[in-house]
């Protein structure tokens, strides 16, 4: 269980950074708002 959190965290750190690289500021911005909005809700 601890070696899968650890896992899906680490994905989770590369897809967005990988993400970051290949879309605009904009683009990303926008979706980690929506993301981050959605949460509070």
């Amino acid at each position: 269980m601890k070696d899968t959190n650890k896992q899906d965290r680490e994905w989770m750190i590369k897809y967005w950074a990988e993400f970051i690289r290949t879309h605009s500021d904009k683009e990303w911005s926008k979706q980690q708002k929506d993301f981050i909005d959605s949460l509070i809700s």
